[in-house]
């Protein structure tokens, strides 16, 4: 469970974040959504410990995030970051091997179940026969892809994913969101396409100038008013005709 409250956070007496409050239940998955530069990427960042909220709770599992260790946070949540900076290349079996090292007390060889992870995770991507590949010479797609492998391998009980489907083709944007649905983990993530974030969510939060503008389920999220008042487009909200769930349509 995620449970952030009064949450605050600025940058140059900049408010960026404005008493955010959001709660992920256990095994949900919960959406963020939101115009560029609102906040949500700020709020993930603060909530996987790479910024320092200025006020506010984040509690994971009933304990406050600053009292976690930092490997012992490893075992409770994956992150998938928007952004990643690699100085070094790497091939893409040792960057799914990452994944590992919480697990690890020692920089010993791999154990056969760790690389049976390794080798289930890489696979769940479709990246399997490619695992010996130079990382940077991946595109951007296959980064994305072995990116989430590592999430994967890791084995938390959490995962934080921004923008999981970034640089995915159509193919590979329901591939892998439907593995996350069927890992039946707790899961928060930015995710940039609506009809995505309808199709797959079952919570979410939508921000507006670093606060939660409205929440609530799918069906209550995406019709045409909250949609213009987030986004300042007009659009269609029409019922999908398999599951019953929003369809916007521009």
């Amino acid at each position: 469970m995620i449970r952030v409250e009064n949450l605050k956070y600025s940058v140059d007496q900049r408010k960026i974040l404005n008493d955010i409050s959001i709660l992920v239940k256990k095994k949900k998955f919960v959406g963020i959504i939101g115009a560029n530069g609102c906040g949500k990427s700020t709020l993930l960042k603060n909530i996987y410990r790479f910024l320092k909220c200025n006020s506010g709770e984040i509690i994971i599992d009933e304990l406050e995030i600053s009292e976690y260790k930092t490997e012992f946070l490893a075992k409770k949540m994956a992150v998938l970051a928007q952004k990643h900076n690699m100085n070094f290349d790497f091939t893409v079996e040792e960057i799914v091997e990452m994944g590992r090292y919480a697990h690890q007390k020692s920089e010993s060889n791999l154990k056969l179940s760790n690389k049976e992870i390794i080798e289930k995770s890489l696979k769940s991507v479709g990246m399997e026969n490619m695992k010996l590949r130079s990382f940077l010479s991946l595109s951007g797609g296959e980064m994305q892809r072995v990116l989430i492998a590592r999430a994967l391998a890791q084995d938390s009980h959490i995962l934080i994913l921004d923008e999981p489907t970034n640089h995915l083709d159509i193919k590979y944007q329901r591939q892998v969101m439907d593995m996350m649905v069927k890992t039946d983990k707790t899961i928060l993530a930015v995710i940039h396409d609506m009809n995505i974030a309808s199709s797959y969510c079952d919570y979410i939060y939508a921000m507006k100038d670093g606060k939660i503008q409205v929440e609530g389920d799918p069906n209550s999220i995406f019709t045409k008013e909250n949609i213009k008042d987030i986004f300042d487009v007009e659009c269609e909200v029409l019922k999908h005709p398999k599951s019953d769930r929003p369809l916007i349509i521009f």
